[in-house]
């Protein structure tokens, strides 16, 4: 399993907010496929999967407040999710 994080924004930054989630339980993502929408202090960016492979997790839903680390999606294994 693949825990998808909030990733560091920048010195100041500790608390984002989900804008969007991009990916449900199911969907198959790429490495680069976005899967959150996210808002911090200056800037809006999308959080990438990171890695190939079904999601089997989404814990965050639009309009949450996360703090950089949190674990937002959990990926599975292509293989292991067959």
């Amino acid at each position: 399993m693949i825990d998808v994080h909030i990733p560091k924004m920048g010195m100041s930054t500790v608390e984002v907010e989900i804008l969007e989630v991009m990916v449900a339980v199911g969907d198959r993502v790429s490495a680069a496929d976005s899967v959150v929408e996210v808002e911090g202090d200056k800037a809006t960016f999308e959080v990438e999967a990171g890695a190939d492979g079904v999601v089997a997790e989404v814990l965050v839903s639009a309009g949450q407040e996360c703090e950089v680390g949190d674990v937002v999606v959990r990926i599975a294994d292509e293989a292991a999710a067959a």
